[in-house]
């Protein structure tokens, strides 16, 4: 029998675990094979959100583990020794993300108010000011912390977070923020250099 397995969890679509990527002919990391596993329900459920249903789920998420079997390799991660589900999921809502701008699909939020409300923003200075700040900080944090606040803004929770990366919830969470708040008083103090410098 073929070595290929089928993964199905519930009413999901179906996706192929290929020991081998047919474009390279090399193996696909079996670690991150396993963390396609894990992350199957959850990106099947984003799918479905965002396209309307979860059929391109399957090929997004072969495309993903190929992808980022190939980076790991690349950088000569060693297998397992660290959970590779967190770069998995970004990776494979990038290709959603592209996939729903390519067909131009349009996600409302909200009734005809909030969107006059968005447009009306009261300060666009501010709001940039404040995406610079937030790309700042995230350029101190570790890996680990910058990668848990890529997933926090995509809208993942602690647990769905903590089962990715191997940990509990309350753990990360607690060495997430000691990070975000060291990176904070650096970025400050940093800050505080430059206009005493100027």
């Amino acid at each position: 029998m073929n070595r290929d397995r089928v993964a199905m969890f519930g009413r999901s679509p179906l996706w192929w675990d290929r020991e081998i990527d047919e474009e390279t002919g090399r193996a696909i990391r079996g670690d991150v094979r396993e963390a396609g596993h894990r992350v199957w329900n959850t990106v099947c459920l984003k799918a479905q959100h965002i396209l309307g249903d979860a059929n391109d789920a399957p090929e997004l998420l072969e495309r993903a583990i190929k992808t980022i079997s190939r980076y790991l390799d690349k950088h000569q991660a060693v297998p397992y020794s660290n959970d590779p589900a967190g770069l998995l999921v970004l990776a494979f809502h990038r290709s959603l993300y592209r996939l729903a701008s390519r067909r131009n699909r349009i996600i409302l939020l909200g009734d005809g108010t909030a969107v006059a409300e968005m447009l009306r923003a009261p300060d666009w200075r501010q709001a940039t000011d404040h995406r610079l700040f937030l790309e700042e900080l995230a350029r101190e944090l570790s890996n680990e912390s910058r990668l848990i606040l890529r997933l926090r803004i995509i809208g993942y929770d602690w647990k769905e977070i903590a089962r990715m990366l191997g940990a509990r919830p309350p753990v990360l969470r607690q060495r997430f923020w000691r990070d975000l708040r060291r990176a904070h008083l650096t970025l400050l103090r940093t800050k505080k250099l430059k206009s005493f410098e100027g």
